[in-house]
């Protein structure tokens, strides 16, 4: 089997754990990535980056419980190395970050090479403040035209490139100079286990039981809602509620009642009951139902037993939304909203149907976006303001509902649709090999384009730099090349200093006790300067023997003169 390029993962455990506590969407694409990569990238070995020494066992036991059962794959190497063993990163090639933090990033490789590997990183939620200063940072930070940021979707790119605009207009008045990333930001969609989706949807038993315990017969239609039950934060119920009525009573009893699944998680009691009592308030000719999510058992049979998935997301913290990908591996056919990702994944008319949304024009919400940076209205808030404005057309999705009711042959040919779109498109056996086609681009970039801003002496990072230089004025003088330098007859021997902790703990940074020693000898053969004694020792080493003039200077082994040419 041909290799592909690999990526070294970068690995903090809670961005790949799935069975957190209110799991978030990123937790859950974390896991699936992860598990994704094991067991379809055509790698000879899989490579963790981990900030912590803890972080090495934890990547070990992760991808040991992905590739169980599995000989080909448990037979590969598992490399995991510390974050800043930088050469090791080069040696694969690519850096995976799951997240958008480019910039902070990049500037820790110009350590080693700007060239050293590419990285790569990927669009989760857009809509904090911190996703959008590490999206403007693209513009000003040390990112290369080998790096890459890959947006789950068409919408999430043009934020990220519309936010891009706004932080440019600013620096260009500043400035006069209009910055532009060399960042590259293909669309390359989450994935999912079409398998497992399958596998799921295709449970007669598990169908069976969960239809009978919500008390759906055979002509019932099983609507499902599959996510996190936040109205502020995920899709708010109430248009749900509002369409789902009008259709029941248009058809009353004559296609059976329809039940609407909402299979998730209330963040709060307050939700819970904000959920509960609209359900009783909107929709009370509907026979609503709640699973928790957090049980795997219903989880599973939700996909099961339903017979249309719903997802009427309005929510700028949505950048995807695996859920109806999902819901097309199950074989359902999905009634979305016109939002996002949604957008790409699901084909209005083949695999579901898509409702119109509206949001309020460009112009009127700089203060709900003032109110959130000054701290006077919570994230929380935030999105559930922008949420409160955003439409989703009612009227459209009790009609497209209906229509799905009314008619299950269509159903099950957009269901089968949704399948084979997701097998040709979403399988992660399909986006793990553009990921690493992708890398293989990347890597070509890296070979041939310019290298913007290369490293300076001074520092590799330009914002700490040469502690020597900045505070330079701090001093009387510098130990420019030709300050005299001669052994006091009246200093301590070097291995007096070496005696006590407290004089060699920057030992590290000088030159070692050999090397020293010869300094010592070059100064005790006569008088010399900086610069001559700098020149007796090979070039890699001479930054290490200034540091140590100072340091022998410091403790009274050799004293400092005037620079030669001024002595009186």
């Amino acid at each position: 089997m041909s290799r592909g390029s690999n990526a070294a993962i970068l690995f903090e455990p809670s961005a790949y754990d799935a069975n957190r506590k209110q799991v978030m969407g990123r937790h859950i694409a974390g896991a699936s990535f992860l598990e994704g990569f094991v067991r379809h990238a055509e790698v000879d070995r899989y490579v963790g980056i981990g900030f912590k020494d803890s972080h090495a066992p934890a990547f070990r036991r992760q991808v040991a419980s992905i590739v169980s059962g599995d000989p080909v794959l448990a037979a590969r190497p598992v490399n995991v190395f510390n974050s800043r063993n930088l050469s090791s990163i080069a040696s694969i090639g690519t850096l995976f970050v799951p997240d958008p933090q480019l910039a902070s990033t990049a500037m820790t490789r110009r350590h080693l090479s700007q060239r050293g590997y590419s990285l790569c990183g990927i669009t989760h939620t857009l809509s904090s403040t911190q996703a959008m200063e590490i999206v403007c940072e693209m513009l000003t930070g040390s990112v290369q035209s080998w790096d890459a940021l890959i947006c789950t979707s068409e919408a999430a790119r043009k934020v990220v490139l519309r936010q891009q605009e706004h932080y440019a207009d600013y620096l260009e008045t500043r400035l006069g100079v209009r910055p532009v990333s060399p960042v590259q930001t293909p669309v390359i969609p989450l994935g999912v286990d079409a398998d497992k989706f399958e596998r799921l949807s295709r449970d007669g038993v598990a169908r069976a039981s969960l239809r009978q315990q919500i008390g759906a017969d055979d002509h019932d239609t099983v609507v499902l809602f599959f996510g996190r039950l936040a109205y502020h934060a995920k899709a708010h119920p109430v248009p749900m509620y509002l369409g789902a009525q009008r259709v029941a009573q248009r058809l009353g009893s004559e296609h059976g009642r329809i039940h609407l699944v909402q299979t998730g998680q209330f963040p709060t009691k307050g939700a819970e009951e904000g959920y509960r009592d609209g359900a009783a308030r909107y929709c009370p000719d509907v026979a609503v139902h709640f699973l928790d999510g957090a049980d795997r058992s219903l989880a599973d049979a939700s996909w099961a037993a339903a017979d249309v998935f719903i997802s009427l997301s309005d929510n700028i913290q949505e950048s995807f939304g695996i859920t109806p990908v999902e819901a097309m591996a199950a074989g359902l056919p999905c009634l979305v909203s016109d939002w996002n990702g949604y957008k790409d994944t699901v084909v209005d008319g083949v695999t579901g149907l898509r409702v119109p949304t509206w949001m309020p024009s460009p112009g009127t919400g700089a203060a709900v976006a003032d109110a959130h940076v000054l701290d006077n209205l919570s994230y929380d808030l935030y999105i559930g303001f922008v949420s409160q404005m955003t439409v989703v057309d009612v009227p459209a999705f009790a009609d497209a509902l209906e229509a799905l009711v009314r008619d299950p042959n269509r159903r099950r040919q957009m269901g089968e649709a949704g399948r084979r779109r997701v097998r040709e498109r979403y399988d992660w056996s399909v986006v793990v090999r553009t990921y690493q086609d992708l890398w293989s681009e990347l890597a070509e970039r890296r070979r041939v384009d310019t290298e913007i801003a290369p490293p300076r002496w001074q520092a590799r990072n330009p914002r700490f730099t040469d502690p020597f230089d900045v505070f330079g004025a701090h001093a009387s003088a510098d130990l420019s090349g030709d300050v005299a330098v001669r052994i006091d007859p009246y200093g301590p021997a070097v291995t007096d200093l070496t005696a006590m902790s407290c004089n060699v703990f920057a030992a590290n940074a000088l030159l070692d006790g050999e090397e020293t020693e010869a300094l010592v000898n070059v100064i005790r053969d006569g008088d010399q300067t900086v610069e001559s004694c700098v020149r007796a020792f090979e070039s890699k080493r001479r930054v290490r023997v200034t540091r140590t003039l100072g340091w022998l200077a410091k403790y009274g082994v050799v004293s400092l003169g005037s620079r030669k040419g001024t002595e009186e």
